[in-house]
């Protein structure tokens, strides 16, 4: 006798709006403390010009630390760089933010233009009829941007701010570390293992596949989101057409495999129409609290 998929209500009211993972908590937390300490070491100088090149040298977080003084995204950053470049009419492949500090350490000149885009905001000759002005104001940094940064208060924030988007990716490769995990439990004892990757017969990559990707018995999708995105509805509308696949498949080769969704977060919960959908589409939808079910579901399917 399978295990009954619990229904949209009972799900729901098993989701973690917010899930606290202390290793993560804790890496993040050293990893503030650890740029934190390096921005209060660092000595200025008296010229403002001299002083941003010798900051964005530093230390490779430091370029980083100064868009998220300015809340400027690296994305909107890059735009700005590719559109200077491009006065130049110099066509060149959109560089990262890493690429953009490797060569402000390296060339001199580059420095300085980097320099000046912070320095002088709207005002920058080559920028002002290219780039919009909120954008440019943005950019501009206080005169006494360096000395704000001697605040380990006020620096921590910055940090942190710089660090939100790395730290959400983080949150969801845990969460499928902590599914993994789960699922090692389960199949204890049974010889069988799982992989990671594209699943022929879906055209798609599967978070976790039992116990390969070759032939899977059951394939897994994990989703962590604790805030909303458009993406959502377009990944409801995906999941629908995996989970038809594999009824397809099962029903022409009489196969029993299963097709689970971890999903869970506030950003879902946010978004009903489509958690509903995410949950209609599947033969399980679990949330973070019901990982003990996959050792009933792993025996019934692989």
């Amino acid at each position: 006798m399978p295990l009954q998929k619990a229904t949209f209500e009972e799900y729901v009211a098993s989701c973690t709006p917010f899930l606290k993972i202390p290793e993560l908590e804790a890496e993040t937390r050293a990893k503030v403390c650890g740029i934190v300490e390096k921005l209060l070491g660092f000595r200025p100088e008296s010229d403002p010009e001299a002083n941003l090149i010798k900051f964005m040298r530093q230390d490779p977080d430091f370029l980083r630390v100064l868009l998220s003084l300015t809340n400027l995204s690296q994305e909107r950053f890059r735009r700005v760089v590719a559109a200077e470049k491009h006065s130049r009419t110099v066509y060149l492949q959109d560089w990262s933010v890493d690429r953009i500090h490797r060569t402000v350490r390296q060339d001199d000149r580059y420095a300085s233009e980097i320099a000046k885009l912070f320095l002088e905001g709207r005002s920058n000759p080559l920028l002002s009829d290219l780039v919009a002005d909120f954008y440019l104001d943005q950019m501009y940094l206080p005169d006494n941007w360096s000395s704000l940064l001697t605040d380990e208060a006020f620096a921590g924030q910055v940090v942190r701010r710089m660090l939100a988007g790395n730290y959400s990716v983080q949150r969801g490769r845990h969460v499928e570390r902590i599914v993994r995990e789960r699922l090692t439990l389960a199949l204890e004892g049974t010889g069988l293992g799982y992989q990671k990757g594209r699943v022929w017969h879906l055209a798609k990559e599967i978070d976790v596949a039992v116990p390969d990707t070759s032939n899977p018995a059951v394939m897994i999708m994990v989703s962590y989101m604790e805030t909303t995105s458009s993406s959502q509805d377009q990944r409801a509308t995906e999941q629908r057409g995996m989970y038809r696949d594999i009824e397809n498949l099962n029903r022409l080769n009489r196969t029993n495999k299963a097709f689970i969704n971890v999903v869970d977060g506030g950003g879902w919960l946010a978004r009903s129409a489509a958690l509903e959908e995410m949950h209609t589409s599947c033969h399980y939808c679990l949330s973070i609290n019901m990982l003990d079910q996959l050792d009933e579901i792993v025996a019934h399917h692989a």
